[in-house]
């Protein structure tokens, strides 16, 4: 019995030792398996690279270059005032940081702290080749920008592990961003790597390439010439913007601020997008061409204009004291009479003239649709009350960005079609195949014959003697002008235009297009805060030389071949 007994218990062993093992080897082995691989292997992800940016022509604006990063395992350092000494050596740690890391070695609580990333090649070469114990030489990825800053503004910004957090960076970051691979090895006792044990389970894939509107060499143009005229005037910050008339490409989009050390730079803040203020008189031009479209008012209406009038609580001027005068609607525009301005509004009607408004762009974010972009401010016709129902007729009361501001002239220039801003031309896969962006979205906000009219308005507006954009022909001979000076008020946070010492805060700005007879490119330029003591003050003067400056650049660097009946202003 002892025996039969003793044979039924091992039996019952043996059974139940079998059916785990067949548990093991079909429904719970996996789980087994990964956990025992896990005490043996590690896995590493490899980086993919990043997509890089390109301009229009195919240079580079934007990518990625090999470099290593620095850390180390303190538990498997045995020389713990060495090796800090030498990362301070090679990698130039300050003393504060020499000491951190000293502690870090010496305490052990952790299996993984950064010394130092983004470090070059060869220095990284040199210190894998010192064979540290507990050091650790690996490869990534540091987005540089290979022209320095130019088109910082618009390109943005990655963090230290290659994520986009500005700008088209960050817009496109999904695009950009390739997807990881992965490592594979096997590793001793206390996590020792066991040479040739290593192989790729999953290769890298790299992120698309972008290929933006912007030229290399207009951008370069265009924030020198701005970082000299805000250094120049001593103003807070500027902006340029040059666009395509009829695609909406934009070939140039700079911003500039004076820093807190007194220094203009390029930042990479694109102020042009994010930043709204009120447009003060290049809004007229919106004004004008509605009274026009409408039939309300044509060219030679005229309006008897004081320099000063009454409207609810405000007493509203024109920039200068000048008597009553009949004034045609063109001559308003000419000599950018606020009071004439409203005139023209009261024609066409308020409700009216604020549906063009927001049909020329304002008051809605532009189809860049860019990280932080501004809508600006358009209140509703019906929500506007005293004085601010007549002052948006001339820009202020109302706020836009430069993207919108300079899209809405562009209408003009582009015979009455509005055309969307777009920065992006296409994207390159790893299979080098180009996909072209959509074209940009267009609408008729003017007829083409009205449009016209204020193209040959904003001629006389550079041409006329009396005209206020005669700095912007200046210096260029060989193709015509046509714009419009804006000197708008800046609202400040005591709720007032005027600063802590009760001096007026000028926003300055003139967006022009050429050749005036067949317009191809549209420029803005936009000077915040110029002096308010003197005559640099006003769009005429801070932003318009500005335009004169940069147009010629813009002329060669895209081939512009001007109509043969294209000139200058003819000699008075």
């Amino acid at each position: 019995m002892r025996l039969k007994l003793l044979l039924v218990v091992l039996l019952f062993v043996l059974g139940a030792v079998l059916f785990k093992v067949g548990k093991i080897q079909s429904a719970g082995g996996e789980a087994l398996r990964s956990a025992g691989a896990a005490q043996w292997s590690r896995t590493t992800p490899l980086p993919a690279d990043r997509g890089t940016i390109f301009d229009r022509n195919g240079e580079e604006l934007a990518l990625s270059v090999p470099a290593y990063s620095i850390s180390v395992n303190p538990k498997l350092v045995t020389d713990e005032a060495g090796t800090a000494r030498l990362m301070q050596s090679f990698l130039g740690l300050d003393d504060a940081e020499t000491r951190d890391l000293y502690d870090e070695l010496v305490a052990k609580d952790r299996g993984f702290v950064y010394i130092r990333r983004e470090v070059d090649r060869a220095l990284g070469d040199q210190i894998a080749n010192l064979r540290l114990t507990g050091v650790n030489v690996d490869e990534e990825d540091k987005r540089v920008l290979p022209g320095g800053v130019v088109g910082l503004s618009v390109i943005g910004l990655t963090d230290i592990d290659g994520v986009g957090i500005a700008g088209l960076e960050k817009q496109y970051d999904g695009t950009l961003t390739g997807t990881p691979g992965e490592l594979s090895k096997e590793v001793a006792p206390k996590g020792r790597s066991i040479p040739g044990t290593e192989h790729t389970t999953a290769i890298p894939v790299p992120g698309d390439d972008l290929i933006l509107t912007l030229d290399r060499s207009i951008q370069f143009a265009a924030e020198n010439v701005l970082r000299d005229r805000v250094d120049e005037l001593i103003a807070k910050s500027g902006t340029i913007i040059v666009m395509d008339t009829h695609t909406g490409d934009i070939y140039a989009m700079a911003s500039a601020v004076r820093n807190a050390d007194d220094v203009v730079e390029i930042t990479s803040g694109n102020f042009a997008a994010v930043n709204a203020y009120e447009p003060g008189s290049v809004a007229k031009v919106i004004t004008i061409a509605a009274g026009l479209n409408q039939g309300a008012v044509t060219p030679d209406t005229t309006f008897v204009v004081p320099w000063r009038r009454q409207y609810a609580d405000d007493l509203l001027k024109d920039s200068h004291e000048h008597p009553d005068t009949e004034m045609t609607v063109e001559r308003i525009l000419v000599e950018s009479s606020n009071i004439g301005t409203i005139d023209v509004q009261q024609a066409t009607g308020r409700e009216v003239h604020w549906e063009y408004m927001h049909n020329f762009g304002l008051g809605q974010k532009s189809a860049l649709d860019f990280p932080g972009e501004s809508a600006g401010i358009l209140k509703h016709w019906s929500d506007l009350w005293g004085s601010e129902r007549v002052t948006v007729a001339y820009g202020q009361g109302l706020s836009s960005t430069s993207i919108q501001l300079v899209s809405a002239v562009n209408t003009i220039a582009n015979d009455g079609t509005y055309v969307a801003p777009r920065l992006v031309l296409g994207t390159v896969g790893q299979d080098g195949e180009v996909t072209p962006a959509e074209p940009s979205e267009t609408r008729e906000v003017v007829r083409p014959e009205i449009a016209e009219e204020v193209q040959r308005m904003m001629r006389a507006v550079v041409c006329d003697p009396s005209g206020t954009g005669e700095r912007a022909q200046q210096g260029i001979e060989n193709f015509s002008v046509a714009g419009k000076t804006g000197t708008g008020l800046k609202a400040q946070p005591n709720g007032t235009y005027f600063d802590e010492n009760g001096d007026p805060v000028y926003y300055a700005s003139f967006v022009g297009f050429f050749p005036a007879e067949d317009p191809q490119i549209t420029v803005l330029v936009s000077i915040d805060e110029p002096p308010a003591g003197d005559i640099n003050r006003f769009g005429g003067t801070a932003a318009a030389p500005v335009f004169a400056h940069l147009a010629p650049t813009i002329v060669h660097e895209r081939g512009i071949q001007p109509p043969p009946d294209s000139a200058a202003c003819p000699a008075a």
